[in-house]
């Protein structure tokens, strides 16, 4: 028997990138084939409302220790645990659903641990293993973030102990930092004469550090890929150029990611930035395993209809029948680079002018996670024109979403060919988002309508998103700094108008470490505008197709049947099962 076990703080609520890759990863037909079984594991973040609501929507809960609830007598197994280090456990069912296809699914273990009131004798013992072991000097660190993930790891190895058999091939998953005081409690537990039929994996989404350094650096990716990529950097590490990230408990606990068996990064940049955090990391020890994308099969008259519904969702709004659609359908982050969004389309505004073609843009996107209350997103669209007009203060502009609105109303005024509209809600329907959008529109028709999706961002491990227009005859424009484009070059070789990859770094190779990292605001945007002017052109012919139906036909056929190449399924059993299979 083989377990997977993912350590994760999305083992119920999807948060962000990490949820899909794990709904992507389990229901694939070639993960359900060499797991018998899979468990989710992570903190319990809410004790509010009854216990049938632990494990949200499609969980069953079979125990909660908080609720004194048991439906299968396991409160032998539990309570005991429960009792030695006073917390509560949560346990049962969760079906994780295929997002493309709901027809492909799994049933997982899930295992919640409420962990506030546990015995700090228990976390002291833990804090001085991780320290003995590993150098983790975790009394540097009164971040409850941090806290919780070091307490959940405390009875993580008797929880599992208690469930899983003896015999049992156990694959322990950290996703992220969150996992790694789990696993490396695992490594400790092992050096000691502890459990050896188990594999200690860290699965990168992302390396932390990395992220913090481009986002706070003037230069951002242009100076962080530079200097990563640099002839003159001899060895040195991410510390050596960027100064002590010590007092960053993210930082720490990746940087032991070594002492595992096994490294998944999720794209060749995010292997580079691994070795580049800490040198010393056996290059044996990590694996490149791509994310996938999750397939769905359309018709090309799907295609057309989906085109149609902005099309007439923009003769609604703006009164013109545009040429072409340019989307963003994102989280709403700093590392998005959505400014660049508004570079490009000045270009493309500028050549579409002159060629007599209109644009477009749909930015969907909004600090709040749940979107807007229906009611308010009506009122709103009744009373000013939203989500073409705007306003400041909640129901509407919170945040940053004020900055986004800005540049997006500034562009409007200055265009002539394009006009941009700033979706701050979630989901895209006549419900959620007013009754201007046409009847029975719903959000995949923002990715199978669109033309060309924009995906610039500064720092993307990967970039599911971006690519998922691909399949249905779009353009994905990527900068370099998203991890998805190596894998999109590689399979995508032969198809290069359904991609366009912006290399913001490039002309910086003949700069030199220190200039590069001096570079300030200034020189960074002068570097994007180049880059954008010099490529926009090349953008704007490869959705030439567009205009011609047997063409995007026809293109639309031949990106179905390169992406097959991408399925989750396909990345699993090419990419990760390669891996675990040598183990």
């Amino acid at each position: 028997m083989k377990t997977g076990i993912h350590i994760t703080h999305e083992a119920v609520q999807k948060i962000g990138g990490i949820g899909s890759v794990i709904a992507g990863l389990l229901t694939s037909d070639s993960y359900k084939v060499f797991f018998d079984r899979s468990v989710l594991y992570g903190p319990l973040f809410n004790t509010d409302g009854p216990a049938s609501s632990r494990l949200g929507r499609d969980g069953v809960v079979l125990y909660s220790g908080i609720d004194n609830y048991d439906t299968e007598k396991y409160a032998y197994i539990f309570s005991p645990i429960e009792k030695k280090y006073n917390i509560s456990i949560v346990y049962g069912r969760r079906m994780i659903v295929n997002e493309s296809n709901p027809g492909h699914h799994i049933n997982t273990d899930t295992i919640l641990v409420h962990i506030n009131n546990i015995k700090s004798e228990a976390v002291d013992k833990l804090k001085f293993i991780l320290w003995e072991n590993f150098g983790i000097q975790s009394e540097r660190y009164d971040d409850w973030d941090y806290e919780q993930y070091v307490r959940i790891a405390v009875p993580y190895t008797e929880i599992i102990t208690a469930l899983i058999s003896k015999e049992d091939l156990v694959f322990h998953f950290s996703h992220e930092y969150m996992g790694m005081p789990s696993v490396l409690k695992v490594v400790a537990d092992k050096s000691r004469g502890g459990r050896k039929t188990c594999r200690t994996i860290f699965y990168a989404h992302e390396v932390s550090t990395a992220r913090s350094i481009v986002e706070n650096l003037p230069g951002q990716d242009i100076a962080f890929y530079g200097i990563l990529g640099h002839k003159d950097i001899g060895g040195r590490s991410m510390e050596d150029i960027f100064g002590d990230r010590s007092a960053n408990y993210r930082n720490e606990l990746v940087k032991n990611a070594g002492y595992l068996d096994h490294i998944f990064a999720v794209s060749d940049l995010i292997a580079k930035e691994i070795k580049f955090l800490n040198p010393a990391i056996d290059d044996k020890k990590i694996s490149v395993v791509y994310n996938g994308i999750f397939l769905k099969k359309i018709n090309f008259e799907a295609k057309k209809d989906a085109r149609e519904t902005l099309k007439k969702y923009c003769k609604t709004l703006l009164n013109y029948d545009p040429d072409l659609i340019f989307t963003h359908v994102t989280r709403l982050v700093s590392s998005k680079g959505l400014w660049r969004d508004i570079l490009l389309l000045e270009e493309l505004d500028e050549l579409m002018a002159k060629r007599s073609q209109t644009g477009f843009y749909v930015l969907l996107s909004s600090l709040i996670g749940n979107g807007r209350p229906a009611s308010e997103a009506s009122r709103m669209e009744r009373e000013y024109g939203w989500p073409v007009l705007h306003k400041e203060g909640w129901p509407d502009l919170v945040g940053m979403e004020s900055e986004i609105y800005n540049d997006i109303a500034t562009f409007n005024a200055r265009s002539k060919a394009v006009k941009a509209v700033f979706i701050n809600q979630f989901g895209f329907s006549r419900h959620s988002c007013g009754i201007r959008v046409p009847e029975n529109a719903q959000w995949l028709d923002l990715r199978i309508g669109s033309d060309a999706e924009f995906g610039m961002s500064i720092y993307e491990p990967f970039g599911i998103a971006q690519i998922e227009t691909i399949q249905f005859g779009g353009l994905a424009v990527l900068s370099s700094s998203c991890g998805c484009s190596g894998l999109i070059m590689t399979k995508f070789e032969k198809e290069p108008d359904c991609f366009h990859i912006l290399d913001f770094s490039k002309d910086q190779e003949t700069l030199k470490i220190e200039e590069l990292l001096s570079m300030d605001h200034a020189e960074r945007s002068e570097a994007e505008k180049k880059v954008i002017k010099k490529e926009a052109a090349s953008v704007l012919k490869k959705l030439d197709v567009v205009q011609d139906e047997k063409k995007l036909e026809d293109k639309m056929r031949r990106a179905i049947r390169s992406s097959f190449e991408i399925d989750w399924d396909h990345i699993v059993s090419k990419n990760i099962l390669t891996v675990l299979n040598k183990f």
